[in-house]
Order: structure tokens, then sequence, then C-alpha cells
């Protein structure tokens, strides 16, 4: 029996991490307001690309209010229009757990990447809010991932893409870590 999108939400809403495909290949998903949800997920760190870092992925722009401080106004034309995978790194994040800051993450940064996923999106639409992800960007889950999530979501693309990654200031200025 496939199980749906509410239950997936349900889950997520209970702490328990979540495997999902999408455009990009696998990440492992959490609720990022959930302390020990995101202590749990960030475990996944080490089997995690080296350039990447944990990343929340949102349905749509509007989101955006949910999880960065201050948004440069050119933020939403890049995130709206971007037609492939898209990372952008702001300076300020907000609403995700501290211990997110307490793991090496650069104190008050976020990663925020829009789902290009309809299935993706549609979760993030039922859950209510954007998920904190562990991306991996491979088409194979890590076997220490497994012990840890209680479901798998999504379809994998039959190559994954890798997303461009970007940094946004403040200010507007953009300087890309990875192309």
């Amino acid at each position: 029996m496939t199980t749906s999108i509410r239950d997936i939400a349900y889950q997520l809403r209970q702490g328990k991490l979540i495997a999902i495909a999408d455009e990009t290949g696998w990440s492992i998903v959490a609720d990022p307001i959930n302390e020990a949800a995101v202590e749990e997920l960030l475990t996944l760190k080490p089997v995690m690309p080296a350039a990447l870092q944990p990343t929340v992925i949102i349905q749509n722009t509007d989101q955006l209010v949910l999880y960065v401080a201050k948004i440069p106004d050119v933020a939403y034309d890049l995130v709206e229009f971007a037609e492939n995978p898209l990372t952008v790194v702001y300076e300020q994040g907000k609403n995700i757990a501290a211990s997110m800051w307490q793991h090496g993450q650069s104190m008050g940064e976020v990663a925020v990447r829009r789902a290009l996923n309809t299935d993706v999106q549609r979760l993030i639409g039922s859950f209510g809010r954007g998920l904190l992800s562990i991306p991996l960007e491979s088409l194979v889950l890590p076997a220490a991932t497994e012990t840890l999530i209680v479901e798998r979501f999504g379809t994998l693309p039959g190559m994954p893409k890798r997303p461009r990654i970007m940094r946004l200031a403040v200010n507007g200025e953009v300087s890309f870590i990875r192309k």
C-alpha cells in the first residue's frame, strides 16, 4: 500500500525523518522547527557531499519569508523563475531549530531551494511549511540513512540534476558557490 501525502506530513509532524526523491536525487528531510528531528537529521551530515549544506526545501517563493530574515528583492525573481534546481544561501535564517547552528553551520546562514517536483511541492503544501533536508544528490540512499528514515517518497529522475548554489547578500550581491 502506498503511503499518502497526508500520512507523510503527519509523520514529519511527529519528528520522523523521510527520504524524498526529486529532481536532484535523494534527500533526507525533517520538520525544521522540531529540535529532536533536526538533531537526528544532522547526524547524517557526514554522508552529505562536500560542497553541500543542510537546505530548506520550499514549495514556492511565498515561503521565503518563513526562513529568511532579510530578503533582497531580487531573491523572489531568482527563486521563482529558476527552471533548474537552484539553492540560494542567505545571510540571516530564521524559524529553524537552534541545533542547526550548533553543528558547524555558519551562524545564521540558511540555504533554501524551491522544489521543482510537483509531488514534493504538494507534500510541502500539505505539511504547511518547508522541509529541512540533507541533500544527497544520489540515486542510492547511503546505508547510514536506512535505520533513520521511516518512509520513502517521490520518484527518482533518470539522472539527478545538481543544483546551482549561489550566495545572495542582503544588499543583493551575488556570488556563485557552484555553477
